[in-house]
Formats: structure tokens, C-alpha cells, sequence
């Protein structure tokens, strides 16, 4: 299953949109948005299915600790390009000049949140007025709007999917029930939404998926299935059994503690 392309609507930049349905645009962008709408019922018609879509994930599928709240993806700006290669090399480094030993997650830690198979996924955290991307051992504060970046040189069917340390499972992105099947062409892309963490004490952690396009391929459901099955160990995040066609990366979302 193919998502159908997002519409094209002259003189009026895809990004300028989709910041506009996230409320981050200038009040003289939101009256150009809005005029563009009233001589456009194309466009007008594309942001009612855009807010509606947002509230019936709200109301369909609550998630007590991540409230998903589905926005536009947001412009990309400088501050998106990836680092996360920069960081660990110069820590590195001080580590090799120091002749200390190498600190490194646990084993199993590791394994669960590096990059498989050349997918790669990128959180870009906006505090306040500040926004910048997450590295993999940084802590999240309440109040953080998230937006997800997925990117990887084949593509395939993508889902992702928010799992909590009580077991429970929540689709975000490709199912039915959020809107439909989500497709990854080759490359980078920014997903629709956003999600803002909360205080409660539960871990949480998102799960992104990617299956190719092969008869062997895992549905939606087998999909969802197979990590609510693993959801149901008391490790966390949860170990997960590879599937045939299937590559994924977990990325917990650690917060600060108090």
C-alpha cells in the first residue's frame, strides 16, 4: 500500500503549510495562508482534512504518557542537518587523549538503539525557542514537542509505533486507524506530527519499522502484534525478535530526572 502524494498547490510553498497547521507561522504568513485558502477550495479542503485528521487520532487513540498530537512536518532548517556522527567523535578522542578506557552502553543497550541495516531516524526536539536534535543519550524534559526524521537508501512501508514500559502500544504513523499507509521513498524524510512529553513516570520509548516490498513483508497487524507480544517482558525497551523483510530501530525517550 502507497500513500497517495501530498497535493501541490501553486504559489503557495508545501513548508509554508505545514508550518502554518503547526501555528508556527507569522501572523502576516497566516493572513497570506488564509487568503490562499478563500481563492483556492483545493487548498481550503486540504487544511479541514489536515485538522480533522489531527482530532480524531486524539480522540481514537490517547497515549497517557506521549500526548501524539499530528501536525505538518515542520521546514527543514540548518539546525536539522545531522550531527550525530560530530559528537561521538570528538568524545572519542578526549577519551583516546586521556588513555581512559572507553565508556559505552551496555551491550544489549546499544544493540537496541543503533542504526540496523542503514535505517536512520533523528528526533528534533524544540524547548521553548530552542530547537535542536537529540542525541542518542540526551534526556527529554516535559513540555518537548518531538517531530520524527526518518531516513534510509531503499525505503519500504513505514510504521511507527509508541510502546511504555506498563506494555502499552500505541500506533503513531502507517496503520489505518492514523491515517493510513505511510510510504519511505529512498532518501530523508520529515513525518507528519509532532508528539509533546508529559510528566508521568512511565519510560516510553518509539519504535519505527520499515518493511520492504516483498510478499513476505509483514502486515499492519503482524506488525503491531509483533511488538505487543514483546511489549509483555518487564525488560525495557522491550528485546526484539527480528522479523523476515523487517528492519527497525528503537529510540527510548529518556528524561531528566528531577
Amino acid at each position: 500500500m502507497s500513500p497517495s502524494p501530498l497535493p501541490r498547490f501553486p504559489g503557495v510553498p508545501e513548508l509554508l503549510i505545514e508550518r502554518y497547521l503547526c501555528g508556527e507561522v507569522t501572523p502576516e504568513e497566516a493572513r497570506s495562508m488564509e487568503e490562499a485558502a478563500r481563492q483556492m477550495p483545493l487548498l481550503a479542503a486540504h487544511l479541514e482534512e489536515r485538522r480533522a485528521a489531527r482530532s480524531a487520532f486524539a480522540r481514537r487513540r490517547p497515549f497517557t504518557v506521549i500526548a501524539a498530537r499530528l501536525h505538518e512536518p515542520a521546514p527543514v532548517h540548518p539546525w536539522e542537518r545531522p550531527l550525530r556522527w560530530a559528537q561521538p567523535a570528538l568524545a572519542l578522542c578526549a577519551l583516546l587523549a586521556l588513555g581512559l578506557p572507553l565508556l559505552r552502553p551496555a551491550p544489549d543497550v546499544e544493540e537496541r538503539i543503533r542504526v540496523r541495516g542503514g535505517l536512520t531516524t533523528r528526533l528534533h526536539v524544540k524547548r521553548g525557542d530552542a530547537v535542536f536534535e537529540q542525541a542518542l543519550d540526551a534526556a527529554l524534559r516535559p513540555g518537548d514537542r518531538v517531530r520524527l526524521e526518518v531516513e534510509d537508501p531503499v525505503g519500504g512501508a513505514l510504521y511507527v509505533l509508541a510502546v511504555d514500559s506498563r506494555g502499552q502500544v500505541t500506533p503513531l504513523h502507517g496503520f489505518a486507524e492514523t491515517g493510513g499507509a505511510l510510504r519511505l521513498e529512498p532518501g530523508r524524510m520529515s513525518l507528519p506530527g509532532s508528539l509533546e512529553l508529559d510528566a508521568g513516570p512511565e519510560r516510553e520509548a518509539l519504535v519505527f519499522v520499515l518493511t520492504a516490498s516483498s510478499p513476505e513483508a509483514p502486515s499492519p497487524t503482524a506488525v503491531r502484534r509483533w511488538l505487543e507480544q514483546a511489549a509483555r517482558t518487564t525488560r525495557f525497551p522491550p528485546p526484539l525478535e527480528p522479523l523476515p523483510s523487517l528492519r527497525h530501530v528503537v529510540r527510548e525517550l529518556r528524561r531528566e530526572q528531577p
